[in-house]
């Protein structure tokens, strides 16, 4: 059996600049400090390379000319931060910013090398500060919290929400290192510790007062981890799912398509289809004589490229032998190839491709239940007549998604001095729950438990997002036009 390579791609004729965008995740936080006396800069810069940077503070892109910081337009990206900011050596005659006293600091870096460059620039940059006043530091390390996984599964942190409460010169620095495979990690800013995998995570707090009396406070009121059990790859707000596409070898119309699925109360589906036509196929088409050196072919009849040529189909012969190595052009409808002189080369692939048109299909049966508990949404769409052009290759995608929000004083009812139950109007998030009663919470079933003093307006407030999503089945159906 033949085997070859139906596309390779040529590098060596390429070059690249290469760029680095440096943005980061924490700031420099200047508060409790009396003085910002400028920056530590080290790092490389080989010939050739640059290294630029912005600041971001308040929301502003700032640089510094003739010593003070001044708004720069535009956005923070590397076509902006490498025509318009400063250099390590300009930052490194700045001698103080006043004005960057309790802020918050982010440095936006870019840093850009030639093609040729042999060795990269690289950069650490520092912020220097100094107070003049009494500083109090305090530092706690939380228990060590294991996250449950599923079978062998390891668990994926969503998010991290820390919630805190300062008052005057008053600062919190949260860090956090995770345990993976038994080893736990160093502390580092829980910020970076996003869509990463844990089996247990621990939370180090520092707090920074400059006074005792009472001016000054600093206080974290929650951290709240979210994180997935291991079998789920999704763990956003949505996902997707696409099926195959498919050459029924007839024209359609109409599609419907039915999904069995837990019941849904805050969550929802939408489903989309498409419909090509099916592409046409060029089959040892000539396209030209080898000349032994490098030589650009275009895959088409008298020199025109044939539109939507797929790539993964393309395959090239020489005097009906495979031709392992070659490139492809999908820009110009070009192959690229050399070989044996005097040749004839020709080449087989499929082309017409059209492009995804998603159109959304509308709900003609919502929610019907099952006696084993299940639910039934079904979607239906038909073409436009007008639009009918033959299209008998298609697909679908069904979008899952999560709804969110939160809830301020949900009215619950009067109290009666006993036990009362409510049901929630959203699936609270537990961990932000708050009742003005003594009280216990189901997420499973959304059933507040509560005990008041009679006479009490018992009112609820918390952050809702929908049940993650059970499919138990689904399936498509598609009719031919008329």
């Amino acid at each position: 059996m033949l085997q070859y390579n139906t596309m390779r791609y040529g590098t060596d004729e390429l070059s690249f600049k290469k760029s680095s965008l440096l943005t980061p995740k924490t700031p420099f936080n200047t508060a409790g400090q009396n003085h910002v006396d400028g920056f530590e800069i080290s790092g490389a810069e080989p010939a050739g390379s640059q290294r630029k940077i912005l600041f971001k503070v308040d929301g502003a892109l700032y640089k510094f000319s003739d010593g003070n910081p001044v708004t720069v337009g535009g956005s923070a990206d590397f076509d902006n931060v490498i025509a318009n900011g400063n250099t390590p050596a300009e930052l490194a005659e700045i001698s103080g910013v006043p004005s960057w006293v309790d802020k918050n600091i982010y440095p936006i870096i870019a840093l850009y090398s030639p093609s040729d460059a042999l060795a990269l620039p690289t950069i650490k940059l520092g912020l220097k500060v100094r107070s003049s006043t009494d500083v109090y530091e305090k530092t706690v390390e939380t228990a060590e919290f294991e996250l449950a996984g599923t079978g062998d599964a390891t668990p994926r942190i969503i998010n991290i929400e820390v919630t805190n409460k300062t008052t005057g010169h008053g600062a919190i620095n949260v860090t956090a290192r995770t345990k993976v495979n038994g080893e736990w990690g160093d502390f580092i800013a829980y910020q970076s510790l996003k869509e990463t995998e844990a089996d247990a995570i621990q939370f180090r707090i520092r707090y920074t007062v400059t006074t005792i009396n009472g001016a000054d406070s600093a206080k974290v009121e929650k951290i709240v981890v979210r994180h997935t059990q291991g079998a789920a790859v999704v763990s956003g707000d949505s996902a997707e799912i696409y099926s195959v596409m498919h050459d029924y070898n007839h024209g359609l119309q109409t599609c419907t398509v039915i999904v069995r699925h837990k019941r849904f109360i805050d969550s929802g589906i939408a489903a989309f289809v498409n419909f090509v036509k099916p592409t046409s196929q060029r089959i040892f088409l000539p396209i030209g004589t080898s000349t032994g050196s490098a030589q650009t072919l275009t895959l088409g009849v008298d020199g025109v490229p044939d539109v939507g040529i797929d790539p993964a189909t393309i395959k090239l012969f020489a005097n009906g032998l495979p031709i392992a190595n070659f490139s492809y052009n999908t820009e110009t409808g070009e192959a690229t190839i050399n070989t044996i002189a005097n040749q004839e080369i020709t080449a087989t692939y499929n082309f017409g491709r059209q492009k995804e048109i998603w159109r959304e299909m509308s709900v003609d049966v919502d929610h019907q239940p099952y006696d084993d508990g299940s639910f039934l949404t079904r979607f239906t769409y038909s073409l436009p007549d007008e639009e009918l052009d033959g299209q008998s290759v298609t697909n679908i995608r069904l979008k899952l998604y999560r709804n969110s929000g939160s809830v301020e004083n949900e009215f619950l009812g009067v109290a009666t001095g006993g036990t009362q139950l409510f049901v929630l109007k959203h699936a609270a998030k537990s961990e932000t729950l708050s009742v003005n009663a003594s009280f216990s919470y189901d997420e499973s079933s959304q059933i507040l438990t509560c005990v008041a003093p009679e006479g009490t307006e018992l009112t609820a407030s918390y952050d809702w997002l929908g049940e993650g999503h059970t499919i138990y089945s689904w399936a498509a159906a598609w009719s031919p036009a008329l």
